[in-house]
């Protein structure tokens, strides 16, 4: 996935800036017991998470709390996007967490410019729950909007 995911158009809205192919090579394997990629005819043209957490909950219900929701990233190569390939893969990596994980709330975050994904968190069932005010510093030095979408697993069965 390096030849892709170090171009500028994938790199304007990953978290993680990988700037060689060693550095996206350790990022990798420090990441590896959440990623999932995605393949086309062998090849990775998607790459996301699942990082399973802790709902927030009173001190004395902690352990009911814990590992019940997860939230998810991807992103994807730009010579396979337009063709719906994102929004089956963020509903696979949801899916994933719902029903392979049993958790009970499904969470994704982008900039608020970051209108494609925007659209496929809509386009999956996924909420808008929060709009947050420039909360969020990009790598352009700029602090950017904030968006926050899920979706309960009941509402996804």
């Amino acid at each position: 996935m390096w030849p892709w995911y170090r171009l500028p158009e994938v790199q304007e809205w990953t978290t993680t800036l990988s700037p060689t192919l060693a550095d996206h090579q350790e990022w990798w394997d420090r990441t590896l017991d959440t990623c999932v990629v995605g393949l086309q005819d062998g090849r990775i043209v998607a790459a996301g998470k699942i990082e399973r957490q802790d709902a927030w909950s009173q001190a004395d219900m902690r352990e009911q709390a814990a590992g019940q929701q997860a939230e998810i990233g991807w992103v994807l190569d730009p010579a396979v996007q337009g063709r719906g390939l994102g929004t089956a893969f963020a509903a696979a990596l949801r899916d994933v967490a719902v029903d392979g994980l049993g958790v009970r709330r499904v969470e994704a975050s982008c900039f608020a410019e970051n209108l494609a994904s925007r659209r496929v968190m809509e386009k999956i069932g996924m909420r808008l729950e929060g709009t947050f005010r420039e909360e969020s510093l990009h790598r352009s030095g700029r602090w950017l909007d904030g968006m926050s979408y899920a979706q309960l697993a009941s509402e996804v069965r």
